[in-house]
This record gives structure tokens, sequence and C-alpha cells, in this order.
């Protein structure tokens, strides 16, 4: 007797100007089908204000999807923020928050985590980053 897995919901947030280099690593583990291995993971993709999105390889990708889409995610998927120093926006911030209070995964690759201490979800745990930007990581955010 076989039973019914539920797809786990990963969806990446990505911003203006968006490292491919993450969001490549992201869609390769979460959303690459490959033949005769289980789908466990749906991907997406959405971004604050929907449409085209310049990326650090020089061309814009299209995304459609806007913040509703963190929502319904069960891992919501940060895959770097450029620059680091860039401020969230009340909407990004309360969608992540929002995400958090449900019990969504929060998850970041190398600068994401900016982003992500700027929520103040990570006050009191431990991160880490790139070895690059560990420095700047421990003293803005101790």
């Amino acid at each position: 007797m076989g039973y019914f897995l539920a797809m786990h919901r990963v969806t990446a947030l990505v911003r203006p100007v968006q490292s491919t280099f993450e969001l490549g690593i992201a869609a390769e583990v979460f959303g690459t089908e490959r033949a005769g291995v289980p789908r466990y993971y749906e991907f997406d993709v959405c971004t604050e204000k929907p449409g085209p999105v310049p990326t650090t390889a020089g061309y814009a990708m299209s995304v459609t999807r806007g913040l509703s889409a963190l929502a319904d995610a069960d891992t919501v998927l940060i895959p770097g923020w450029s620059p680091v120093d860039a401020p969230l926006s009340p909407a990004v911030r309360r969608a992540l928050l929002r995400a958090h209070a449900r019990g969504a995964r929060l998850v970041t690759i190398c600068s994401g985590v900016f982003a992500l201490a700027r929520t103040g979800l990570l006050d009191g745990r431990s991160a880490t980053t790139h070895w690059a930007r560990a420095a700047q990581l421990q003293e803005e955010f101790p």
C-alpha cells in the first residue's frame, strides 16, 4: 500500500542585482528534475516587485511572483543579498517574519544572512557566511 508524500515548497526570494551563482545552487538542489530520482521539492522564485530582475551575469530574469509566494512556502531561501548593507523594505521584512511565525524554515546562502539578520530573527543565535564577510557579519550582528 502506497502513501502520498506532499511536496515541500521551496521559494527563493531574489532581489536586484541577483547573483546567478547562489540562485543557481538553489535551483539545482531543489528545482532540477532528474530521471530516476524521486522528487521531494517544488521550487519557485519570487521578488518584492515582480518583473525583470537584473543579475550579476548581465542579463535580467523575469520573476512573475511577488512576496505573496512566501505565504505558502515551507522553506524560504535567500540566495545572497547584494549589496550586503542594503536595507530590507518593510514589506520584505514583514513577509519574512510572517513566514517564520507560521513555521517556515528560513535558509540563506552566503550574503543572504545579512538580510535575515536584519529581521532580528538571528538575535542571540549563531550564524555564518562566506569567509570574506564573516568579520563584517560579526561586527554588525554580534
